[in-house]
């Protein structure tokens, strides 16, 4: 163990004892447990000042555009309209700050005012490196055994998300951000409200309108921060139960219950306050009025804000045993997941230009189809395979007119589905998906060979939903549920063991496809070669 920089062992005595040094004695909190948590808190504002000093090696004139200001501002309105029906998108977010930066330099270009938002919005999303969360690496001096590790602190400011609703992407921040904007370390956010209501009635009884606006705002923040932790909650509850399983089971349950508690009591204190706000504006001074109806329009944004995060804390339960009543049934997938980086881009880097360019131009035509969706799912792709246009064209009936309409027809007929079922049965499980698709293009019944080839694609899904099922909310998601568990049984368990398939016209691995998991385990079917296919 090495003694701190500058600090010398007296004559005659050893290193410094590790006791001493990792318990603290010398009186400096580095030692403290707290202190890791107060760095990363700090490592907050890090991306911001990166984003002012690389704005230095830009073009643009020195000392004109104040880029943490901008960087603050920007997330400041990605919040003020998170959980909202028009949430901030990031055009939104460049156009305002375009609008700022005209008016710091209005002498200088419109192009210039757009790229100094453009990098500003791009920074805090962290572009630059594929929007991958911000990663700083910290030391961590409070283990008394170790002395000394490093620790890694990841996080994000801005994060896209695809809004299905609007068809497009919107911006939100994260509660990191949320804590950088208030400018406080991690805290408990219930305490937090209570203390800054209690705060900004005090200020408005003085009529100290500039200060209440301010405890107004922060108000505002941590009502944004107070719904993260539950629709995070949420979305791992629908994508992976047994991820916050133990969540559910320990600490969930008193954790609504305090939640609805606090809701509740939030917006009985937020309509005293507004009330308290109407008051003193009749009562107050004119100069007053603009501080004093920003502290009104804040405090009926978060009422709302808090009656909509009332509505999903009362949801949640039902969330829950929703998703366990849907998760439990579903096999898991028993697959063998590639090293993306060991085996799939290195691989690739090593390719020559010309192959890695086919290869990749392959995958991702595969994969996204002619339109590459703005966050491509599989579930999603799926549906948009098997989905019907629903425009109406000129002459058709209207919705005025559905019940005299014809029932429409089914998105895959039913012969299809026949055929692919036929194939499972005459070949038997467990069987290789050549085969079974070596069926499908053989059956004798099926009326053309349209039909079999049809039968084969829609089986081929079957099995690729079976051996990968993705998380899906929507109808797509369900449909592709009930046919593979129609073509294959519901406890379909599929695996890879390498086998490349051989029928022609079809590539990918010849997986197994057996009735359930106990009966994958030992099996390994002959595969259909390509003399034989």
């Amino acid at each position: 163990m090495t003694p701190f920089l500058g600090e010398a062992d007296e004559p005659g005595s050893g290193p410094v004892a590790a006791d001493v040094f990792a318990i603290g004695s010398d009186g400096l909190s580095v030692h403290e447990s707290s202190f890791p948590a107060r760095v990363a808190a700090f490592l907050r504002f890090s991306p911001v000042i990166e984003a002012a000093q690389a704005a230095h090696r830009r073009d643009w004139p020195e000392g004109i555009y104040d880029i943490v200001t901008l960087a603050l501002t920007a997330i400041d309105l990605v919040v003020a309209r998170q959980g909202f029906e028009f949430e901030a998108t990031r055009q939104d977010v460049v156009d305002a700050l375009s609008v700022l930066s005209g008016v710091a330099a209005p002498e200088r270009p419109v192009g210039e005012h757009v790229d100094v938002a453009m990098f500003v919005v791009d920074a805090l999303l962290n572009r630059s490196s594929g929007q991958a969360p911000f990663r700083y690496v910290t030391s961590d001096y409070s283990d008394y055994e170790t002395g000394h590790r490093q620790r890694e602190v990841p996080f994000s400011l801005l994060v896209e998300h695809d809004h299905a609703s609007r068809d497009e992407n919107v911006l939100r921040a994260t509660k990191d951000a949320i804590n950088a904007l208030i400018g406080g370390l991690d805290f408990d956010v219930e305490d937090e409200q209570v203390a800054t209501e209690l705060v900004l009635e005090r200020q408005l009884a003085r009529n100290a309108f500039d200060a209440a606006l301010k405890s107004a705002e922060r108000a505002r923040l941590l009502s944004v921060s107070l719904a993260e932790g539950l629709d995070r909650l949420l979305k791992q509850t629908r994508r992976d139960l047994r991820i916050v399983e133990e969540e559910w089971a320990a600490t969930v349950p008193d954790s609504l219950e305090a939640a609805r508690k606090h809701i509740r009591e939030r917006l009985n204190t937020e309509r005293h306050l507004l009330g308290k706000v109407r008051e003193a504006l009749v009562n107050g001074e004119a100069k007053l009025l603009t501080s004093g109806v920003r502290i009104a329009q804040l405090l009926e944004e978060c009422q709302r804000r808090h009656e909509s995060l009332h509505h999903r804390v009362i949801a949640a339960r039902g969330v829950f045993l929703e998703e366990q009543e849907r998760q439990a049934f579903r096999p898991p997938a028993l697959v063998n997941l590639p090293d993306p980086q060991q085996e799939i881009l290195l691989p690739v880097l090593e390719l020559g230009s010309a192959e890695a360019g086919t290869l990749t131009e392959r995958f991702l035509i595969d994969m996204a189809g002619p339109r590459s969706p703005r966050l491509p799912r599989l579930y999603r792709l799926i549906n948009d395979l098997w989905m019907r246009s629903g425009g109406t064209a000129a002459g058709e009936r209207g919705d005025d007119e559905a019940e005299l309409a014809d029932l429409p027809a089914p998105l895959i007929r039913a012969e299809v589905v026949d055929v692919a079922i036929r194939a499972v049965r005459s070949v038997g499980l467990p069987a290789r998906l050549s085969r079974l698709l070596h069926a499908c293009l053989n059956d004798a019944q099926a009326p053309s060979p349209h039909v079999r080839q049809q039968s084969a694609e829609v089986l081929n899904l079957a099995v690729l939903w079976a051996f990968s099922p993705e998380d899906a909310d929507d109808e797509g998601g369900r449909m592709a549920d009930d046919l593979m568990a129609r073509i294959l049984g519901t406890r379909t368990a599929v695996d890879t063991d390498g086998t490349p398939l051989q029928l022609p016209g079809w590539d990918g691995d010849d997986v197994i496809v057996a009735p359930n998991a106990d009966a994958l385990a030992d099996a390994n079917p002959v595969p259909i070669s390509r003399k034989s296919a």
